[in-house]
């Protein structure tokens, strides 16, 4: 066959192969995505966990793996195959209430481009590469990346909670909403505008070793709803998501800092999705309303 370059609308190239064995005579050429590995049938544990993960996976849009299914190796993070069925059962129950609290069709649109699918492998001992063994930032509840033509998000069912869940799936709103902007000049989301709803003169480190003494005052103000948002602007938007997706409305009106940011990124969201099937108040904006 043949490879050629393919350009989208915002210029992206794309690399097509022409098979010549595929005959399509008098009809237009028909686009396969290539898929670079397919989804291991699994045996490690019982079917039933399998058939449950594909089941979620089907009804949400999404490609949930477990036990050997999962990569393991990562960039920047290592971890253990989890084969105990009852952590994998009790993490995949806290995957189905984060899942159902979205509006219907929402992780469909969190795939663009060339990301066309959202992968989530549940793992456990998730350990990132880059820390020392006794540093208190070499354990993480979970982490995203986006990748060529996927989104990945691992989870380490030991550690992780709805709100685990609530926050990485918050990165993947990040990541949606600056390619929004990035192609769309009229979007309403920009950092420069997050870092407006900063108190005057704060800067983030970009950090999550060392912080400022200025992070701590700005606790203490209510500008951010735990100290872990005040290292980078991605993980201020997760935190306050996290308490926005549980409900606690009450830190909102405790804190009009948090409030002012909930209702930008609220509005930031809906600017860039399309919400015709959205419920009025969706439950992260239920704290602007409560």
């Amino acid at each position: 066959g043949y490879f050629g370059v393919e350009f989208d609308p915002q210029g992206r190239a794309g690399l097509l192969f022409l098979d010549l064995n595929e005959q399509q005579i008098g009809a237009p050429l028909a686009l396969k995505p290539y898929e670079i590995e397919t989804k291991a049938e699994g045996s490690m544990v019982s079917a039933q966990l399998y058939e449950r993960a594909q089941q979620l996976s089907e009804q949400y849009d999404v490609d949930i793996r477990i036990a050997e299914q999962c990569g393991l190796e990562y960039t920047d993070f290592t971890a253990s195959m989890l084969t105990d069925e009852w952590s994998i059962d009790w993490a995949l129950d806290s995957l189905e209430t984060a899942l159902a609290a979205y509006p219907e069709g929402f992780f469909t649109q969190l795939q663009y481009g060339s990301l066309t699918s959202i992968r989530i492998e549940i793992v456990r001992g998730l350990k990132d590469k880059r820390a020392q063994e006794d540093d208190e930032f070499s354990e993480f509840n979970g982490f995203t990346r986006s990748l060529s033509d996927h989104h990945l998000m691992v989870l380490d069912a030991e550690t992780m909670y709805p709100e685990t869940i609530y926050h990485e799936f918050t990165h993947l709103i990040d990541a949606r909403l600056e390619y929004d902007a990035w192609y769309r000049e009229d979007a309403v989301f920009s950092e420069e505008t997050w870092l407006e709803l900063q108190p005057e003169g704060y800067e983030f480190p970009y950090d999550y070793t060392e912080l400022p003494d200025e992070a701590y005052e700005a606790i203490e103000q209510g500008y951010f709803a735990r100290i872990y948002g005040a290292t980078y602007p991605g993980e201020d938007r997760a935190t306050i998501m996290e308490i926005a997706m549980l409900g606690y409305a009450e830190r909102f009106h405790e804190s009009p800092a948090l409030l002012e940011k909930l209702a930008y990124y609220s509005d930031c969201i809906r600017d860039c999705f399309d919400t015709a099937t959205w419920p009025a108040i969706t439950k992260w904006e239920e704290p602007l309303y409560n």
